[in-house]
């Protein structure tokens, strides 16, 4: 965590997917799903203000970048969406920003205390290439200028997961490492699990 705060030591790619992963992406779209849903009625412009969006953030950097960044499309586009009445060819950008803005930080993120590479992967990059896909298909599709959407994306999103994800994250990160959940930690367990079978 010293001189690795812009990236990991080793970037991950791949991640375990059993009943505990499957576990945390539904609870995580639910978190987000419903988070994205509550605030759908104070708007600016064509974006909803979401408090919540540092969940995305977080499930990305505690549970890994897959774990989070499924939860996050999922809650985003198969809860809220659906919920709002508002599923449909238009939230694809949607679906990948949001995905982006979890697995980029839970791929990118050298560690949960790291509040700086939380506030650079999460806050600032993440929630840019979301804002980017937003804006970009939405202009596509012809339903929105370009930089209205970029624009209200990075207003909306960008104070949450700049400030709270790296509070939250730093609060609750000895609980979930306590509890075995911590998605790095599970990978090196199952990497000296393979090692001692081995021999």
């Amino acid at each position: 965590m010293k001189s690795d705060w812009i990236f990991p030591k080793k970037i991950i790619w791949k991640q375990k997917f059993g009943t505990l992963e499957i576990a945390l992406t539904i609870i995580g779209a639910v978190l987000y799903g419903l988070g994205s849903f509550s605030t759908m009625s104070l708007a600016i412009g064509f974006i909803t203000l979401r408090p919540f969006a540092f969940i995305a953030v977080l499930w990305g950097v505690l549970f890994g970048p897959w774990v989070g960044g499924l939860a996050a499309l999922i809650g985003n586009t198969f809860i809220s969406d659906i919920l709002a009445g508002w599923f449909g060819i238009g939230g694809v950008g949607g679906a990948l920003g949001n995905f982006a803005m979890a697995f980029i930080p839970g791929l990118l993120v050298s560690h949960p205390l790291n509040k700086k590479a939380i506030m650079l992967w999460g806050g600032i990059v993440g929630t840019i290439i979301c804002a980017l896909f937003v804006g970009g298909w939405m202009a596509l599709m012809g339903f929105a200028p370009f930089m209205t959407l970029f624009s209200s994306v990075l207003i909306c999103d960008i104070p949450p997961n700049l400030i709270l994800a790296p509070i939250v994250s730093g609060w609750l990160f000895n609980r979930v490492q306590k509890r075995g959940l911590y998605w790095r930690d599970r990978l090196e367990a199952d990497k000296e699990e393979e090692e001692e079978e081995e021999q």
